[in-house]
């Protein structure tokens, strides 16, 4: 497979004139992946879903949506997220139960339609996630969004397939805006080349920033047959491995690529299959915990990022959160 990376669009859902916002915006991207009518018909469906259900059952509802490839390759995923107050979802996935006076069959058709669907809901909110088409390689899942009135992003992330396993990065470019984007691409540049060689490629990001706005960097390379990763970061994109029974943060180096920049370190940990790993930008808070949310340890990690973000997102910045999970392929 190719890099997997990217922005999310987002809708706000908070009146009923949003959700026919919500399905151009689906029909935009249907064209931009290159859908055939069949599959845009499918995305339309679970859009208007999801976004009818934001607007009757809930408070401060988003819809995020990203394509990865194009044509018959191209994967769609779709999230609803919401800040409560929560639902029942064995009861509102069976077809004709509604506590909104509809025929009560838009999530379980959701359901039906998905290629992948799961989802999550306590006092904090519901979480409801639909893929379209087949991701390769682990399971994973992100949210990433630019600062409320830039077009562009000064936050990148990318996960790629390497010989042994896999890599991840998430660059911060410092500010906002063009410029910070500019920097981010640097290191993703470095990172597409040397995927394995994390501390290498921060050093050479650094080298070739001097001239630019400058960033902040974590990249991990995860060795599968090791069930090991090594980590190098500069500055303060956050890293965490999440076990089954213990998590641990892995600690980033003071500086600023392109800046000030210490000689760039690695280091190694065990990371055992089903472990995950939690990268995110500081438009995030720190201060999150998955195990304070009952149950979401054993969601798929796109639905574990989006309820990190919910709880965890610093509207004023960009912010990008990525979650990784070790072993195999779903």
């Amino acid at each position: 497979m190719d890099a997997d990376t990217g922005l999310w669009q987002v809708a706000e859902i908070d009146d009923a004139t949003q959700v026919g916002a919500a399905r151009r915006m689906a029909a935009r991207l249907a064209e931009y992946a290159g859908l055939d009518d069949t599959r845009a018909g499918q995305l339309g469906l679970v859009v208007v879903e999801l976004a009818t259900n934001l607007f009757k059952h809930a408070r401060q509802g988003r819809l995020f949506l990203r394509a990865e490839g194009e044509g018959d390759s191209a994967v769609i995923d779709v999230v609803a997220v919401d800040q409560g107050p929560g639902m029942d979802l064995e009861r509102c996935f069976r077809d004709g139960f509604s506590t909104g006076g509809t025929s009560g069959t838009g999530l379980g058709a959701v359901r039906r339609v998905a290629t992948l669907f799961d989802a999550y809901s306590d006092a904090r909110g519901s979480v409801l996630f639909a893929r379209l088409g087949t991701m390769p390689g682990p399971r994973r899942g992100s949210v990433a969004l630019a600062i409320r009135g830039e077009l562009e992003s000064g936050d990148r992330w990318q996960f790629l397939p390497t010989p042994r396993g896999w890599s991840a990065a998430v660059v911060d470019g410092l500010g906002h805006g063009a410029e910070a984007a500019r920097a981010s691409d640097i290191v993703a540049r470095e990172h597409a080349a040397l995927p394995e060689s994390p501390a290498h490629c921060l050093a050479l990001a650094h080298e070739r920033s001097r001239a630019g706005r400058g960033a902040a960097a974590s990249i991990v390379a995860y060795d599968a047959g090791a069930a090991s990763l090594v980590h190098a970061g500069v500055g303060n994109v956050a890293v965490s491995v999440v076990g089954l029974e213990d998590g641990r943060g892995l600690a980033s180096q003071n500086g600023t690529l392109g800046a000030a920049c210490p000689a760039v370190r690695e280091q190694r940990i065990d990371a055992p299959r089903r472990s995950l790993v939690v990268m995110h930008s500081d438009g995030l808070s720190s201060r999150w915990s998955i195990r304070t949310h009952a149950g979401l340890r054993s969601r798929h990690p796109q639905v574990i990022a989006a309820a990190l973000f919910r709880d965890a997102w610093r509207v004023r910045d960009d912010a990008t959160v990525l979650v990784v999970e070790t072993g195999e392929a779903a």
